[in-house]
């Protein structure tokens, strides 16, 4: 769907009644003025409406982009070779090579460096005995495993530490700017919004994103709302189950997400309790 009256059709159904459509950039629609307050509601009128106008919605800070005055289609606009190779890339392409966390590469840790992975960020305390039966040495990405396994073993521990680090997966911790721009991607499929969202953490690695983005849809029902630059949201259908799917989703989550400060094992033991992502990576 490309003509704004019939955009502005839709849209006037029910939540977004009354917003106003314009052109903008690389084919897409722009819907100003949205509430900041009402960044979930609006994204969620916004895709319950993907099946009508075709188009994916990703909520954006205001200075992303000023309305295009220049008439659809935009010159600017990606075509469908484009796209499908994108596509074709978002299916195939590795990204975890790309975007991968620094503990998962360190060498050996020492027994000194022990209680700092079992702290981790948020205070849980997993006890000296605990922390005496630790594999030393051991790199990084193992001591977090098998601190999670811990975790998961005693389900008074994994309580007191889903309630520390559980806001993490919930939308109340969502960023919300002062202005916020409704775009209408022409495109239905939500991995293909790498090719207009701009995310820190992943310039010049359009590729990598949308192999992301596609690996997240279909796995865990992982759907994009916002974009604020240095921060990518989340709606997730299908949330990790505990063990394996959540230790995995955990750790391709931090090698995104850079400047989320928590543990793999404190993010795996969040993940199956929550329904949101956020995404964090500045310079």
């Amino acid at each position: 769907m490309t003509d704004l009256d019939d955009i502005e059709g839709a849209l006037d159904g029910g939540f977004l009644a009354g917003l106003t459509a314009a052109h903008g950039p690389a084919g897409t629609i722009l819907v100003a003025d949205v509430d900041p307050a009402e960044v979930l509601q609006t994204w969620q009128a916004a895709y319950a409406l993907v099946g009508v106008t075709g188009r994916w919605p990703v909520l954006v800070a205001d200075e992303w982009s000023a309305v295009d005055p220049r008439p659809d289609p935009d010159p600017r606009q990606p075509g469908p070779r484009e796209l499908t190779t994108l596509d074709d890339a978002a299916r195939t392409v590795d990204p975890w090579t790309r975007f991968r966390r620094w503990s998962d590469e360190d060498g050996p840790a020492t027994a000194d460096e022990v209680p700092g992975y079992a702290r981790g960020y948020h205070g849980i305390d997993l006890g000296e005995t605990l922390l005496q039966q630790a594999p030393v040495p051991s790199t990084g990405a193992d001591l977090d495993h098998w601190i999670y396994d811990r975790v998961l073993a005693d389900p008074e521990l994994e309580a007191r530490v889903r309630g520390r680090v559980g806001y993490a997966v919930r939308t109340d911790y969502w960023f919300t700017p002062s202005g916020v721009t409704l775009v209408l991607l022409p495109t239905a499929d939500p991995w293909l919004a790498a090719k207009w969202i701009s995310f820190y953490g992943a310039e010049q690695n359009e590729r990598e994103l949308a192999a992301v983005l596609w690996q997240w849809h279909g796995r865990w029902g992982a759907h994009l709302v916002a974009c604020w630059g240095t921060m990518l949201q989340f709606t997730v259908e299908r949330p990790p189950t505990a063990g394996n799917d959540a230790w995995a989703a955990a750790g391709q989550i931090l090698g995104l997400a850079g400047n989320l400060s928590m543990t793999r094992w404190e993010l795996a033991a969040a993940l199956p309790g929550g329904t949101a992502w956020f995404i964090h990576n500045r310079p």
